[in-house]
């Protein structure tokens, strides 16, 4: 058997550490020095006689910095707006571009090719058809819009009467086609009885105020002829309407489908 190694403790004891024995009897422990730990600038106290320094405040910003400052700001809140209406803006933008090849068909080709012999109100029909298909707020602000530029390109002398049917119109049809009237072609045909009979109210007022002619020629010659070449070219223009706005309103996972 191997000897036990003396390590200068007694029998049975255990061995001591780094040389020390375990305080017990006849010793004392010594309290663990505190660590020099530097003092915060902050909390510490100027001696007797020195004056506390103070910080410099600093600098206010030149114009230059708070104009840049100021157009961060809103280019930030710009590109969130344009992120969480990003939807609305594309349908926008896709409207504004029917509503201008609209008006120029309206006021170039269909004034030499007209069917029936009267112009089609082409810009009536597209409210009406954008009113039913994304609502009563999008089809009164459109319908008023619409509204304003055809009697500009018009240049028609008459009483401006054009918004007090293009902004109802395209109200009262949003209206209906979301709470009351389901979207079917017999509804939609409604739609254009309706509003070509009130196109024709405007256009024999607007006649009246500026022809001689009696209130029955008024009505063969000018707002009969009208009401049938609306009428023809509506349908056309619903269903161009419904296939550019169908695909805004499929949802996300509709649209990564496939």
């Amino acid at each position: 058997m191997t000897p036990t190694q003396n390590n200068g403790g007694r029998k049975g004891a255990p061995p001591r550490r780094n040389g020390q024995g375990i305080p017990g009897k006849g010793q004392r422990t010594v309290p663990a020095r505190p660590q020099n730990r530097p003092v915060p600038m902050q909390n510490r106290q100027p001696r007797p006689g020195q004056s506390q320094r103070r910080r410099k405040p600093a600098p206010p910003p030149t114009l230059g910095q708070a104009l840049a400052a100021e157009l961060k700001d809103i280019l930030q809140k710009l590109w969130y707006y344009i992120y969480e209406n990003v939807e609305s803006i594309l349908k926008g933008i896709v409207c504004g571009l029917y509503l201008v090849l609209l008006l120029m068909l309206q006021t170039t080709f269909f004034v030499e090719f007209a069917p029936f012999g009267a112009v089609p109100d082409l810009l009536l029909s597209l409210t009406v058809a954008i009113a039913v298909s994304e609502g009563e707020k999008w089809g009164a602000v459109f319908g008023l819009i619409a509204a304003s530029l055809s009697h500009i390109a018009g240049g028609a002398p008459g009483p401006v009467l054009l918004p007090l049917l293009y902004m109802p119109a395209g109200y009262f049809c949003g209206i209906c086609a979301k709470e009351y009237l389901s979207d079917s072609i017999p509804v939609r045909g409604i739609y254009i009885a309706v509003s070509g009979a009130g196109r024709g109210i405007i256009t024999a007022i607007s006649a009246a105020c500026i022809l001689t002619a009696n209130p029955a020629e008024i009505f063969l010659d000018i707002v009969v002829p009208e009401f049938f070449s609306t009428a023809l070219m509506a349908p056309g223009i619903y269903g161009l309407i419904y296939l550019s706005m169908k695909p805004f309103h499929k949802s996300r996972a509709e649209r990564t489908e496939n």
